[in-house]
């Protein structure tokens, strides 16, 4: 799909037929990407069908993985026929949420299964049911769903994954750009999402995906490779567990190792901040105890706690374009990019904000 070893020859005529099929609306925002060189904006749109094309796996397995994981708890709640079930259609579904199911009980027939019916559903009707107003269903069934939640993550953390996976499989579902996006976070939360029910489902759609070798093939307009953000990737960083008590970060952490990223037991990262995060946050605590602090008693996981990580750093394949790794760094709270290889998840290299240079 939207790839060939042979180049395409375009003529005037064969151009201007493909823009009017593809319509002019929508091809004006790769015609705008692509510096109004019409070819160089073809082989953008081409590019896009293709990464669209590589996330239609891991988008499958995630969201048959979530329906069936929802599916066991319904079930273990309400009986096999959940979604006949009076005390779910009418005191836990919300009106909304109910209008989606009976719209797939019509569409899948009145005596269709049940399992009928959870194929027929959409990914929209399983991501809903993880917002606020459901927080009663999954006080005490999150972690049966998904038995890899960590101690303190909740049914807000799944539904700050399914929300945004969500949405990008709309915009691939209906042919929308997504040159722009950050399709290595998206991916990492795909990836989270299916480990969080079965790291080993989760390991095998990893090594089957070929996003990776997908983004590689991101066409510039002299027809060579893309600048990629592995050019530009800083390999001197320091990394780090949770557990890593903060007395050796001190030690390792010098001129050159000034961004650490902390990594699961994986390898694959799950927060970056710099040295002067560890500053701040061994001044204040000092503070608190008239300069009496014991670093070996805390932990990278003490001073992750303390401060806003999520929003501090960002992650993206190495392979994607500098212009995408620059565009992260200028949102106002970035201060860490960890460039990632898709395929194995682990940090390949960082880029400090305050040090970034193009």
């Amino acid at each position: 799909m939207a790839e060939s070893q042979v180049p395409y020859l375009y003529s005037q005529p064969t151009m201007q037929a493909i823009r009017a099929s593809i319509s002019e609306p929508r091809f004006a925002t790769y015609l705008s990407k692509g510096g109004n060189h019409e070819e160089y904006a073809l082989a953008l749109y081409l590019y896009n069908a293709r990464v669209a094309k590589a996330f239609l796996y891991p988008i499958n397995v995630a969201e048959v993985t979530l329906r069936n994981a929802v599916d066991e708890i319904l079930v273990s709640k309400f009986q096999q026929n959940w979604h006949q079930n009076a005390a779910f259609r009418d005191h836990t579904l919300t009106p909304e949420g109910l209008w989606t199911l009976d719209k797939a009980i019509q569409r899948a027939g009145q005596n269709a299964s049940r399992d009928q019916i959870v194929a027929t559903l959409t990914f929209d009707f399983w991501s809903n049911l993880f917002r606020s107003e459901y927080g009663a269903l999954w006080r005490t069934t999150v972690n049966l769903a998904f038995p890899h939640l960590q101690h303190g993550e909740s049914r807000q953390d799944i539904q700050n994954l399914v929300r945004p996976i969500n949405t990008f499989r709309n915009r691939v579902a209906h042919h929308e750009p997504i040159l722009d996006m950050n399709i290595t976070d998206i991916y990492a939360k795909i990836v989270r999402l299916t480990e969080l029910r079965c790291k080993e489902t989760a390991e095998w759609m990893r090594h089957h995906s070929t996003l990776s070798a997908v983004v590689r093939t991101r066409p510039r307009r002299d027809g060579t490779a893309a600048n990629n953000l592995a050019a530009k990737l800083d390999k001197a960083f320091l990394s780090v567990t949770p557990d890593t008590a903060l007395n050796d970060v001190i030690e390792l952490v010098d001129e050159k190792h000034q961004a650490i990223v902390c990594v699961d037991k994986d390898g694959r990262p799950t927060g970056a901040f710099t040295s002067v995060d560890v500053t701040r946050y061994i001044a204040t605590r000092a503070k608190e105890l008239d300069g009496l602090i014991a670093l070996t008693e805390h932990k990278v996981s003490h001073l992750i706690e303390s401060i806003d990580i999520g929003a501090r750093w960002a992650s993206m394949d190495e392979a994607a374009p500098v212009g995408l790794a620059v565009k992260e760094l200028q949102k106002p709270r970035i201060q860490v990019l960890v460039g990632i290889d898709v395929e194995s998840g682990k940090a390949t290299g960082v880029i400090l904000r305050a040090h970034r240079r193009y």
